[in-house]
Parts: structure tokens; C-alpha cells; sequence
């Protein structure tokens, strides 16, 4: 189905629901589209026609006039008048990570950069103008940890209070209204913040003593609050456990651990993602049924990966493109051992490929590769675990939508995959196949 046709189809649906989001831009891509018929619960297999549409559109690169200049520029350099001229310092890190068309890193002075895609203000710059370069996120202050949902972004500073900005139509933004901020918004008045992950429509956080609130958009029980009704717009306790910890969210479900190790997910599970053995949604946290103790999850719409504490890595879920890294492409409702090794460290997923972090820190990724976002230099897919960048380490992977950003051991940002939003961060909108250094906007 085109995109424009999907359009109409999910104007249509949330015409008719209760709580309707605003209807997307004209030049909404496929990450708009894919947020409004999950939300609105259109046929999955649909909105993956459209962003599979989307995504070959970002890996065709159109050669820029003077072909011959541009290949004689370096990173952070453009050709301007025959001649390359910087556009920016390098962009480094100690944190990295991306939504489904921005990125966002927090440098080694504690100060927070956003680029990409910014036409509901989740770059939190203060306008809703799109960025290809890093820039500096509104608001000045030191922060320790930042998350990035598919249109909205939050952080927590080193006060351990938590902000944020974006769209804000579900009351994702936890500040008691269902408006866009365009620029970080503090989230009630606590400083004892301690983890933030952003879903498709919803948040999730936790606070000192591991307790989990959620709020935002609720259709597949993704809040864990025992329901599927009803947007929350302001914090919510889910359960009374303690010691909540590796909370992470995509789409319209969660992981988490909890102190022993055991993996907890709950929310949507329409292709397994939850990886209990079914397909039935779970409106509070459910344990993924095994004796492992687990170190790490990355989950994405549909599906996810995780980590065991011995270094194991296993996926479950969808795994129409390899993206479980099985050898193959059959579907598993429960977790399966991706390969025999055992020094994988983390594991990040996108929408449909996967990223993961071995002990030595190189940086293995699989799955999708039609825009270039398996970072291998070209766009074939990819069923096993496939070496990124050889003669780089890194220490840190992210995955968006179409595009992935990961941060080199020397402190480097590089992205790779779909620009077309500016979210590779390299000063330009062509897809990359190969990792590309991220830069700055001058003046920073």
C-alpha cells in the first residue's frame, strides 16, 4: 500500500476513536505513518509495506552535482563552490542513542545534541526545524542519560531530575497535558530519577528503590497498569515490586529486570515479541519463563533481544528479515539462541534489524539492510551476526527506524543507514551503508 493511501486509511481511524492523534504533516515519511495505524491498530503487515517502501527510497543515493568535489571531502566537510569546507567539529560522546529519525549523544562535558528529524520538537531545540548536524538541545544543564521514543525524547539531568519534549498527543511526556513541547519540559518536581526509555507513543522510568511508572498512550497494555484503556499524561506506579533496572521500550511493549535477573516484558505481542509463547497482550509485566539470569534487552516494535549474564544472546519475535540472528527466518514466540558465543555484552534493535556489542567491543549487526543500516557498506540482508567496521571497537550501539548510531571506545558518534530526516548527523539526507562520522553545528 503507498504511504498516501495509508495516510487516508489512518486519517480514517482516528477520525473515528476517542482520543485522535493530529493528523501528520503532508511530507510525513513512513515513522509518522507506523505510530499512527499501530496506535490505531491497522493491520501490522500494512504499515511494514509502507516503511519497507520508505526505507528503499532512503537507500537509492542520489550523487550530489559536483561528484568529484564530495568524494575529495572529508568527514564533517561539504562541497561548497568546487571547494570543501568544514561544517562543523566531530561529534563525540559518551552516550548515544536514536529514535525513529533523530539521534541524540550527551558529550563528555555532560552538555546534550540533537539531530534529525524535528517536525513535532523532539530535538528539543526550541523550534520544528529539521537538523543535519548536531545542536545543542535547549535549556543549557549537565545531563546523565537521555532516550529517544519515535517523535518524542526525554532525559535525566545530573540532579536526577527528568525532562521532556515532542509530541505529546497520548500525554507521553508525563507534564498533564496532551501539548507538544518543543524544547525540555521538566516532569513533576522529583530528583531521584534513575533510568528513562521512551516507547513508540509511551514512557517508561524508574526511580531510586527500582520502582516503574509509565505513562502515555495504553491501547495494548504497555503501561503494565492492569488495563488497556485510557492515555495517562503524568507518571504512573506500575505494581509495588522493587528493583526495577534495563528498562527498555519500543513500539507499544517493554522489558525490564528486575533485581534477581529475571526478564519481565509486557504490552503489545501481536508477532511473539514478548516472548512468553503466545501472542496475547499482558496489561501488567509478565516473566519470560526461564532459570537465566539476564543482564541486558533491546526490544523492538516486533521484536526483541537480550543478553544473559554468561554473555549468551537470545531473540524472539518476528523475524521476517533475519533480524533474530538464527540463520534463518522463521519467527520464535519464545527466546532462541542467537549463534554459540558467549561475550555479548548489549544488543540494541531497530525496527526490523539488530544491532549487538561483543566483550572485545566489536560491533556485529543483522537483519534489514536495505538502507544501509546494518552498516556492512552495502544494503543486503543479513540472517547472522555480521562485523561492522573492523578495525574499530566501540562501546555503545543504538537503533532507530532506518538508522543506526553507535559510539567508538575513542569517544567518536557514527551513524549509518536512512538520512533522509538528517539523522546520521553528517551534515547531509543520503543514506549511508557504511558508518559515517556524526559532526556538530559551528559555534558550539
Amino acid at each position: 500500500m503507498k504511504t498516501t493511501a495509508l495516510l487516508g486509511v489512518a486519517a480514517l481511524i482516528a477520525g473515528c476513536g476517542a482520543s485522535s492523534p493530529s493528523p501528520p504533516p503532508v511530507d510525513a515519511g513512513a515513522d509518522v505513518v507506523l505510530d499512527v495505524v499501530l496506535d490505531a491498530g491497522v493491520d501490522v503487515g500494512e504499515a511494514i509495506d509502507v516503511l519497507d517502501a520508505g526505507l528503499d527510497e532512503a537507500a537509492a543515493d542520489v550523487a550530489p552535482a559536483d561528484a568529484a568535489c564530495a568524494a575529495a571531502c572529508g568527514e564533517c566537510e561539504a562541497c561548497r563552490g568546487g571547494r570543501c569546507e568544514s561544517i562543523g567539529p566531530s561529534a563525540t560522546g559518551r552516550f548515544v542513542t536514536t529514535g525513529w529519525s533523530h539521534s541524540l549523544t550527551i558529550d563528555g562535558a555532560q552538555r546534550l545534541w540533537a539531530w534529525g528529524d524535528n517536525g513535532t520538537g523532539q530535538l528539543g531545540v526550541g523550534d520544528l526545524l529539521s537538523r543535519r548536524v548536531g545542536t545543542a538541545v535547549s535549556g543549557g544543564g549537565a545531563w546523565r542519560l537521555v532516550a529517544a521514543g519515535s517523535r518524542h525524547s526525554c532525559g535525566i539531568r545530573t540532579d536526577g531530575s527528568l525532562w521532556c519534549w515532542g509530541v505529546n498527543v497520548h500525554g507521553q511526556l508525563g507534564v498533564g497535558d496532551t501539548t507538544d513541547r518543543n524544547a525540555p519540559t521538566r516532569v513533576g518536581d522529583a530528583i531521584d530519577w534513575t533510568e528513562v526509555t521512551c516507547g513508540g507513543l509511551h514512557t517508561c522510568a524508574t526511580r531510586e528503590g527500582g520502582t516503574l511508572w509509565c505513562w502515555g498512550a495504553n491501547p495494548a497494555g504497555q503501561l503494565g497498569l492492569g488495563d488497556a484503556t485510557g492515555d495517562r499524561s503524568t507518571p504512573q506506579r506500575v505494581g509495588t515490586e522493587l528493583g526495577w533496572r534495563g528498562i527498555a521500550a519500543k513500539g507499544r511493549f517493554n522489558c525490564g529486570m528486575l533485581g534477581g535477573g529475571s526478564l519481565w516484558c509486557w504490552g503489545d505481542n501481536s508477532d511473539g515479541q514478548l516472548g512468553v509463547g503466545d501472542r496475547t497482550d499482558r496489561r501488567a509485566p509478565t516473566p519470560i519463563a526461564s532459570a537465566r539470569v539476564w543482564a541486558a534487552v533491546g526490544p523492538s516494535p516486533l521484536h526483541a533481544c537480550a543478553v544473559t549474564s554468561a554473555g549468551e544472546l537470545f531473540c524472539w519475535g518476528s523475524n521476517d528479515y533475519g533480524q533474530l540472528g538464527t540463520g534463518d527466518r522463521s519467527p520464535s514466540l519464545t527466546p532462541v539462541r542467537s549463534g554459540s558465543d558467549s561475550d555479548w555484552t548489549s544488543v540494541a534493535s531497530g525496527f526490523q534489524h539488530t544491532c549487538g556489542l561483543r566483550r572485545d567491543g566489536r560491533l556485529r549487526c543483522w537483519g534489514d539492510g536495505a538502507a544501509g543500516q546494518l552498516g556492512t557498506g552495502d544494503l543486503a540482508l543479513r540472517e547472522l551476526p555480521t562485523l561492522v567496521m573492523s578495525e574499530a571497537t566501540f562501546t555503545s550501539v543504538a537503533a532507530g527506524i532506518g538508522h543506526t548510531c553507535a559510539l567508538e571506545t575513542a569517544g567518536r558518534v557514527r551513524c549509518w543507514g536512512d538520512g533522509g530526516r538528517g539523522q546520521l548527523g553528517d551534515g547531509g539526507n543520503r543514506a549511508r551503508s557504511s558508518p559515517t562520522g556524526s559532526c556538530l553545528a559551528t559555534g558550539r
